[in-house]
């Protein structure tokens, strides 16, 4: 009787032990269901702004060119049909991402403002039109943005834990098991995105103008297993939980901050100061230094004084190292460059960072960092002079 009885109240305790873990898991589930639609209730799913990290930064680009481009002409934008050049977009592949992206380059160029302005390209709805006796003007771009996503690489990386731990107790009909093990995997894939810029003019690639940038998307799962058994029969549960970065969305930032880099680059203005913790770009840089180097003394002076007077400095612009202007460099250098001790404002190294740390309204700090990058090798002349 007793051999009998002891393996009933293994099998009983058994099925209470199940029955209570079954029981904790269903009411964690549902627990968690039940906030999760209570999160989307408070939210009732309403649309919100499609903003990528890089959005606001286009929108702080807009205004640095309000400041370093002040009384120069518009630049008009167009673009050709920017496609996904991996054929990872097919259908018969998944279509894993999209295979055309150029609304996503249009919606980014328009967020600058008012001095990048985007030129639509519809010739057959122009036709169209036209055919019903509509009029209208032409606006020639002076920039073609070409370009295409060139890379999307599955699992460059990745990593894995798994942890198991069992228990084993009891022989024959008695003999019970236990046993659980979690699992975590993180796999990492990549999406590049390519864009070059092209003079309308000459339709020629304007020389080192272009923005090749990359983001690393993240695949996370986890897996935990519980299980007990006897009688050679078992009982368990498991849960799983998968975390997946949305590739449009990462398309979207690669396309903000791309842009954002072309026409920083094509209109020679320290763009990196619109992204927070932003490195200087030495073609920038170089740009600029070629292009301040080649001007007369005259002409450096005239674009010395314009400078000043974006610091807020009541200059006028005489072309003459003046009272007025001696006195603004010396407060200007004092409060804002002091470590850098006595500068010849009439060479690069001097006006440098006079040009590159004109104030801007979304800083906070007192003194705009030196970008200190002017040494960058292999640069192409200036296509544009920011400033004059």
């Amino acid at each position: 009787m007793m051999t009998k009885r002891t393996p009933l109240r293994w099998g009983a305790l058994a099925l209470a032990v199940a029955a209570l873990a079954g029981c904790a898991t269903t009411e964690n589930a549902l627990k968690d269901a039940n906030t999760l639609m209570q999160e989307r209730e408070a939210d009732k799913l309403l649309p919100v702004t499609n903003l990528s990290p890089y959005a606001l930064a286009l929108g702080r680009f807009g205004r640095m060119l309000d400041i370093y481009k002040e009384g120069d002409p518009v630049i008009y934008m167009q673009t050709r049909s920017i496609l996904d050049a991996t054929n990872l977009s097919s259908p018969l592949v998944g279509a894993e991402i999209p295979g055309d992206i150029t609304e996503m380059v249009r919606t980014a160029v328009n967020r600058i403002g008012a001095r990048v302005v985007y030129v639509p390209y519809h010739p057959d709805y122009l036709v169209s039109q036209a055919q019903l006796g509509a009029k209208f003007g032409v606006t020639m771009p002076d920039f073609l943005i070409t370009g295409a996503l060139t890379e999307f690489d599955r699992a460059i990386a990745g990593a894995g834990r798994v942890n198991s731990a069992g228990i084993e107790f009891g022989g024959g009909n008695g003999k019970v098991t236990m046993g659980g093990d979690t699992k975590r995997t993180a796999i990492y894939s990549a999406l590049a995105l390519d864009l070059n810029l092209v003079s309308f003019s000459t339709q020629q690639m304007v020389p080192q103008v272009q923005a090749s940038n990359v983001v690393k998307v993240l695949n996370f799962s986890s897996e935990d297993n519980a299980s007990l058994g006897f009688y050679g029969d078992a009982f368990g549960f498991k849960l799983e939980g998968k975390y997946l970065q949305g590739r449009h969305s990462a398309i979207r930032t690669l396309v903000d901050l791309s842009v954002l880099e072309l026409v920083g680059k094509a209109t020679n203005t320290p763009y990196w100061r619109c992204i927070p913790n932003g490195t200087p770009d030495p073609v920038v840089v170089e740009n600029m230094r070629a292009a301040y180097t080649s001007l007369s003394p005259e002409l450096k002076l005239g674009l010395i004084q314009v400078t000043l007077r974006k610091y807020g400095e009541p200059v006028q612009v005489t072309q003459q190292l003046d009272d007025p202007t001696r006195q603004a460099l010396e407060r200007v250098y004092t409060q804002r460059f002091a470590s850098l001790g006595t500068v010849d404002v009439m060479t690069w190294q001097g006006f440098e960072p006079l040009f590159f740390g004109v104030p801007m309204a979304w800083e906070t700090a007192q003194a705009p960092a030196v970008s200190g990058g002017s040494t960058a090798p292999n640069a192409a002349p200036a296509h544009k002079k920011a400033g004059t």
